[in-house]
């Protein structure tokens, strides 16, 4: 699955043809593109005035930089200093007064699940005149696509898929939302009901206009993408546009949480032939802050390797075996999904360097009935120093990086840090008996469809 090349790309004139002339003749065979309107801190910084995101946040009202996490039930993980996505989302979203664009890996809701309010608000939003647009992958959406299809039957709501194979040969698999060009949430968590209260997830939002200018660049491209593929037009020429000018173009993005309290912030992406500023790729962010770290790195993923869907990559390896070498303690804990796989040699290599350690996480699953592609630690966070926190929607693993579209933000703030780190504290002693070394040969994790022999399937 090789990326799409910059010699398949057309200038940024002939697209603008391009994409005028087929708006005009497809707008009936794919829903309307709207322009997102230019950000207030753009609109500002014409005025001279500083961007609204530079004041600090009222004692009542949450920080402008806020770790969410998700905790499965019936365990211990997590941080309870932590707001709860499931609290948080429907929060954002009825706080939103213009727009609301939310790219997701795909959609699944089951009634009566804490994923139902989130739907809700979204529908109550549009109701009073909020533009939503729903962006999916295109194979995922084949697989659930009730919930989808139906809230695209909502006035005011649209929602379009889209086929990265066809630009870079992976997968949307990204996970964020924007409300009002404003405030923007990435994490880990999927618009799925398992991910509120059956997985650990872990997220941030970020209330600034100039962080949410960079990702509805992402956004913009990836939905005219989208439009030109319900056309049936080609999709392989779509350029990003220009970076934000002025304090929005400015990184990193400085925001005050409090008095003496400041957030550097930095945002990445995925995957590098089709992205707003190949300079923001989110693997060389990753590897930059691995590199940059003096006494400690712990990092979490669903999966681990450097090579996968026929792409090899070993930069994120390499950065931690270097990192190693001049001392640095590195501690990596991933999902018990990835026991019995191959990758598991990547992991059993790495574990073996001196420094350099390596758990399985295993959730335990509910104890009410079998709940498939569940019970699982998802989270894709990673802290350096107890310093920088880099909170992505990527896996690491190269496919992730090189063909599939993600997002990310790094950030530069010691309580921030130190808030995601006590998240990996939890998770780490709670799998103290689950080591990655010596070969040690942990058995696959059943996490499919088909539940063991005798349990029932949660929601038949």
């Amino acid at each position: 699955m090789a990326p799409a090349t910059a010699s398949t790309r057309v200038s940024a004139l002939a697209l603008l043809v391009v994409a005028v002339a087929t708006a005009v003749s497809a707008a009936s065979a794919a829903p309307a593109k709207h322009v997102a309107p230019a950000s207030r801190t753009a609109r500002d910084s014409l005025r001279g005035r500083p961007p609204s995101a530079l004041k600090p946040a009222s004692s009542d009202r949450p920080p402008p930089v806020e770790l969410v996490e998700s905790v499965p039930i019936e365990t211990s993980l997590g941080n309870p200093k932590l707001r709860r996505a499931k609290d948080v989302w429907p929060e954002m979203i009825r706080a939103a007064t213009a727009s609301i664009d939310l790219e997701e890996y795909y959609l699944s809701n089951l009634p009566g699940e804490p994923l139902e309010p989130v739907l809700e608000a979204l529908v109550e939003a549009a109701r009073r005149g909020v533009r939503v647009r729903l962006l999916l992958d295109a194979r995922m959406h084949d697989t659930y696509p009730q919930p989808a299809d139906s809230l695209g039957h909502v006035p005011g709501i649209t929602v379009r898929t889209i086929d990265m194979g066809k630009i870079s040969g992976g997968i949307q698999h990204a996970k964020y939302f924007i409300i009002d060009a404003q405030t923007v949430y990435v994490g880990s968590q999927n618009l799925d009901w398992r991910s509120l209260e059956h997985i650990h997830e872990l997220g941030v939002r970020v209330h600034d206009e100039r962080l949410a200018a960079r990702f509805q660049q992402v956004f913009e491209m990836d939905w005219a993408v989208a439009g030109l593929q319900a056309a049936g037009a080609d999709s392989s020429g779509v350029l990003g546009s220009a970076p934000p000018q002025g304090p929005a173009g400015q990184l990193p993005i400085r925001v005050v949480q409090a008095p003496g309290d400041t957030v550097e912030l930095r945002p990445s992406w995925c995957p590098l032939s089709f992205s707003p500023d190949s300079a923001l790729w989110d693997r060389d962010a990753i590897v930059r802050s691995i590199d940059g770290a003096h006494s400690e790195v712990v990092a979490q993923s669903l999966h681990y390797s450097s090579a996968d869907r026929r792409i090899r990559d070993d930069a994120i390896d390499q950065a931690l075996r270097r990192a190693a070498a001049r001392g640095v303690r590195i501690r990596l804990l991933i999902s018990d999904w990835q026991a019995g796989s191959e990758s598991m040699q990547t992991l059993d290599s790495l574990a073996a360097v001196p420094g350099i350690e390596v758990r399985l996480s295993s959730v335990p699953e509910w104890s009410r009935a079998y709940i498939p592609f569940a019970r699982v630690d998802h989270s894709k966070y990673m802290v350096v120093d107890t310093l920088v926190t880099w909170v992505g929607t990527s896996n690491w693993e190269p496919s992730y990086f090189h063909a599939a579209r993600n997002l990310a933000v790094t950030l530069r703030n010691r309580p921030l840090a130190g808030a995601a780190r006590e998240v990996f504290e939890v998770g780490w002693k709670a799998n103290a008996d689950r080591p990655v070394r010596d070969r040690r040969v942990y058995p696959a994790r059943l996490h499919g469809v088909t539940p063991p022999a005798g349990v029932r399937v949660y929601g038949r």
